[in-house]
């Protein structure tokens, strides 16, 4: 094996790998090796707490420490600071079972992931952090039932897409509300966008970024973009509720980026370096275990998650490994390319990987969390789409590789699954699909809404009956702001469609506008 510093071994690729992935190898400069006593002047908890990847036994804990959380460093002097951490099991946290402690740094934004273990299965903890005199708001987090129980119930939402100008945040104060076991966010954490105070119709935005706030290419671009959003306080307290379960899709790096390359054609050398810090300041900014850390531009996305026997959970990369997006991308009527049978969206190792998973794990559902549309979909009717005698494939979804999303229907068949539960976000309206095997219905599809990506919209707009029309797998559709909530049990599968109806002003409530089942056994919809 050639030495890690002999250059001219390297192809372009493995060098640009190893040299960003320095920065996380734990080597810490000589002169911020001890950590420091500290006062601070102001509060270093402005970015809230969170918890999340849990386990029957555990989970992770996560805080940044950030005084003056917009600044490129936060607030924070080069030093590290030691955190500690108190779980308690009582929300007033009288009664502590653990105290640990874990180290914040400069190189990570000094963000703290705390892996906790050894507790009970199936309950609720609580939790806080203390760094010098100050003190963190409580937390709760869950952990997941005894490997061989089934549940009565699983509750949990499916949310993401939430750019900071398209609205304010109220439906994470409505999952906050909630009591969850758990939120699946599916991605679109931020976007990299520069600062701008009407959209693209000159339509004015409820708010806006800073002035100061470019597009994201550095990794201190991306680390102010994540401390921005993360100082909202409903998104805070949704965080604060339970244990997320989080994935990234394209604005966590750049718009429809795919694998090495972005739809600017930056070269993949240059491109890469971006991805790494984009993939740095997620990490540093989310609630998820070591194994995530990034290795360069690389990071081990997707993971897998069960429920007791209720219900499995396989959350899905669909970025890192894909194809470049068929025909230069887009929304498009004729494009062979797309059809080609070595496209890909998850790559060889995570269909592998998935592939053993649906055949060794038998929870009652099996749930596929992953980012964008999986079923077909003709997008004419859409106003922006334009006037199609066939039907109109966006590129970015798995219609932009057709070939990969029949070899995962033949590993649920494979499989035998027999309740599969695909979810999904992406494009700003809420929806659910019945996944079809030629002429029979072999799963289901629940894409939820965005947070505030897209500003307000309608429950049933004008083009929908052609988009019916066009789709009859469509069984329900919206273009209002929310997020779904799901209802778990051994018999049934409960979806229900949250929505706002203005996010143009803050405070607003959540209500359900949409209810569908799914029986087990029974992989169809019907009214709930």
């Amino acid at each position: 094996m050639p030495s890690p510093y002999d250059f001219g071994s390297f192809d372009r690729r493995t060098l640009l790998r190893g040299a960003v992935g320095l920065g996380l190898a734990g080597v810490w400069p000589a002169a911020a090796a001890e950590p420091a006593k500290v006062e601070f002047k102001s509060n270093p908890f402005t970015l809230g707490v969170a918890s999340g990847d849990p386990s029957p036994d555990g989970f992770v804990l996560w805080t940044r420490l950030a005084p003056e959380p917009l600044k490129a460093r936060g607030g924070m002097t080069i030093h590290p600071v030691d955190v500690t951490i108190e779980i308690a099991d009582d929300p007033a946290m009288s009664r502590i079972v653990r105290t640990t402690q874990e180290t914040a740094r400069l190189e990570l934004a000094h963000s703290v992931h705390a892996e906790i273990d050894g507790l009970a299965p199936g309950r609720d903890y609580f939790y806080r952090f203390r760094a010098g005199d100050a003190e963190s708001p409580i937390g709760r987090a869950r952990t997941l039932p005894t490997p061989g129980e089934t549940p009565a119930e699983l509750r949990f939402a499916a949310a993401g897409c939430q750019q900071w100008e398209g609205g304010y945040y109220s439906a994470w104060r409505a999952i906050a509300e909630d009591r969850l076991d758990l939120v699946f966010h599916y991605g679109d954490y931020i976007y990299e966008n520069a600062s701008h105070a009407a959209d693209a119709k000159g339509k004015a935005f409820p708010r806006t970024l800073p002035k100061d706030f470019p597009i994201c290419y550095t990794l201190t671009d991306y680390r102010r973009r994540y401390a921005l959003y993360k100082t909202d306080p409903d998104l805070q307290a949704a965080h604060a509720s339970c244990p997320f379960l989080v994935s990234f899709d394209d604005h966590e790096v750049a718009n429809n980026w795919a694998g090495d390359s972005d739809p600017a054609a930056t070269p993949p050398a240059a491109f890469l370096f971006r991805r790494a810090m984009a993939l740095q300041a997620w990490y540093e900014h989310m609630p998820v275990r070591r194994a995530q850390i990034p290795h360069g531009p690389d990071v081990l996305a997707y993971r897998g998650f069960s429920f007791g026997t209720l219900a499995d959970i396989a959350v899905l990369d669909t970025r890192q490994y894909r194809s470049r997006q068929a025909c230069g991308d887009g929304f498009l009527t004729d494009c062979t390319e797309a059809d080609a049978a070595d496209r890909s969206m998850l790559g060889a190792a995570q269909e592998q990987w998935l592939a053993a998973r649906l055949k060794d794990n038998r929870g009652i559902w099996q749930v596929l969390a992953q980012q964008v549309l999986f079923a077909p979909f003709d997008w004419r009717g859409i106003p922006w789409i334009k006037p199609a005698d066939k039907p109109v494939r966006n590129m970015d979804s798995w219609d932009g590789a057709s070939a990969a999303r029949r070899r995962l229907m033949a590993m649920l068949a494979d499989a035998d699954v027999a309740n599969p539960v695909v979810l999904t976000g992406d494009m700003h309206k809420a929806c659910a699909f019945e996944l079809m095997r030629g002429d029979a219905v072999a799963g289901v599809e629940f894409l939820s809404t965005s947070i505030s990506s897209g500003g307000d919209g309608v429950a049933a707009p004008d083009y929908l009956p052609t988009l019916q029309a066009n789709n009859p797998h469509l069984k329900f559709f919206s273009d209002q702001r929310g997020y779904t909530r799901h209802v778990v049990t051994p018999k049934l599968w409960q979806a229900d469609f949250r929505a706002l109806d203005s996010i143009a002003t803050p405070g607003q409530a959540a209500k359900t506008v949409k209810t569908l089942v799914i029986e087990a056994g029974r992989p169809g919809l019907a009214p709930g």
